[in-house]
């Protein structure tokens, strides 16, 4: 363990001597050395994510306005079309609701209980469940802690043994896996979406709002999300068969909620319109996030008896939406300096991808992309370094860099091969129903299948709606 951390430390005095250097040049050389301490600081100090993030967005500010204070100004209410932080924070609010309010946790029981008790159809259950919660918070770690309990219910109903099962060990893996694909299908299902919508919109002429989003995402994500099913369950297929016995217990854990609650009806409303505002971004004159914000604060009005500020001050995750933040500033300026730019042509140089041809080229760096999430401990990182990456990989072989763009800002977040790979995956592993030999072999397999369907599939829709 101490080899490990005088590693970590040599590596972070090394990165910040090369920070040091790359700050006396030129901006472009500037904004390369905050993302080198970046990645650095948010892979190797997770738990530090607040004071990193801060860190991150002063470096930011001090080089902008060393060339341009107005320009920085400007994109302090620009980052992402003026909304996307806003969204992000009701995001957040409204996932809190849907824990206290219990509504999130109804929504997937009742999906669950209403498709029977066979044990493929729970398993497919906790795959429509996570599709439905999906887009109700930009955190997919509150969403794993709204599946996880009744995941556990579910498998525990059936009597079977905790990590011999090869059923408990196909509902976790469908859960874990489900919050990783469901939340490609939403702009504001997972932050790593609109940092890619930010470096798109900043290199080519493609805007993706919401519902732009949605109509390139969704389809591939069902499809996806029903592969992923397939496949889980014939890795790992279910030793046991449904009773009445187990029904009636599953449908039990759904009665213990009771009738639908006041505070349940208040949160519903309030998604459904913030739901309505985020779909219709593009034709609103006005800002749909700060809309959204101003609506879910409403939840903390003792009239609405929903959350109360005290509690929930306490529970903000502070450091997520620093990081959310710090990425969307470091996503814009990366983007307009292009700062990564001499890492992709050193790239393309050093490995000949030149000499590819365009097919073979866009199939080996989408694949490629995808197999890097191996190193990285957040998805939000990943895209924060790998969208710019591939996008200058594009420019340099003179392809259209939407053709590389999308494949991987649709991939982004699907990290499913090491536990590691994002919070959730722990939460999910550490319960001790799969073993990290059981993910990784399925997680492999998962990532190549999902990167041909993104090319075969994907591409060709994306053509066919215009996209490309």
């Amino acid at each position: 363990m101490r080899s490990v951390d005088a590693l970590k430390y040599a590596a972070t005095v090394l990165t910040i001597l090369v920070f040091t250097y790359l700050a006396l040049g030129r901006i472009e050389n500037q904004i390369l050395g905050v993302v080198l301490l970046a990645l650095v600081l948010w892979s190797f100090y997770p738990n530090r994510h607040f004071e990193s993030s801060l860190l991150v967005i002063a470096l930011i500010a001090v080089f902008e306005a060393s060339l341009n204070v107005r320009d920085f100004i400007t994109s302090l209410f620009n980052t992402y079309g003026a909304s996307g932080l806003w969204i992000i924070l009701s995001g957040f609010i409204l996932a809190k609701a849907m824990e206290e309010s219990g509504l999130g946790r109804r929504i997937a029981l009742k999906i669950m209980t209403s498709m029977g008790c066979k044990p493929r159809n729970v398993i497919l259950a906790i795959a429509v469940a996570s599709l439905a919660i999906a887009p109700l918070s930009p955190s997919t770690t509150a969403k794993a802690f709204i599946i996880l309990p009744i995941c556990i219910g579910l498998v525990e109903s059936f009597g079977v043994e905790k990590g011999r099962s090869r059923f408990g060990a196909a509902v976790m893996l469908m859960a874990m896996t489900a919050n990783n694909i469901c939340s490609t299908a939403f702009l504001t299902a997972t932050v790593p979406n609109p940092i890619s919508a930010e470096y798109i919109a900043v290199s080519t002429p493609l805007r993706l709002d919401w519902g732009e989003w949605f109509r390139m995402a969704f389809p591939i994500t069902i499809l996806l999300l029903a592969v992923s099913y397939l496949l889980i369950t014939l890795m790992f297929k279910p030793e046991i068969e449904a009773s009445k016995e187990t029904y009636d217990r599953i449908c039990g854990i759904r009665d213990q909620l009771g009738p639908v609650t006041k505070k349940e009806m208040i949160v519903a409303v309030m998604f459904i319109i913030a739901l309505i505002l985020w779909i219709t971004e593009r034709f609103n004159p006005f800002n749909v996030g700060l809309i959204s914000l101003a609506l879910s604060l409403l939840l903390f009005l003792p009239q609405a008896g929903v959350m109360e500020i005290n509690k929930f001050s306490g529970t903000v995750p502070w450091g997520s939406i620093a990081l959310f933040a710090a990425t969307m500033f470091l996503a814009r300026v990366v983007g307009k300096y292009k700062a990564l730019d001499p890492v992709a042509t050193g790239i393309f140089q050093a490995v000949g991808l030149g000499s590819l041809s365009p097919a073979l080229f866009i199939g080996s760096i989408v694949l490629v992309a995808m197999m890097l999430h191996l190193i990285f401990t957040s998805t939000t990182v990943y895209a924060t370094v790998m969208m710019p990456v591939v996008i200058g990989l594009a420019n340099n072989q003179g392809a259209n860099p939407i053709l590389l763009a999308l494949p991987v800002a649709l991939l982004a977040p699907v990290a499913v091969i090491l536990p590691v790979n994002t919070i959730p995956n722990i939460i999910f592993h550490t319960e001790g129903w799969f073993t990290e030999q059981q993910m990784i072999s399925y997680g492999v397999i998962l990532s190549l299948v999902s990167v041909a369907i993104v090319l075969l599939v994907g591409v060709p829709y994306w053509q066919l709606i215009g996209l490309i």
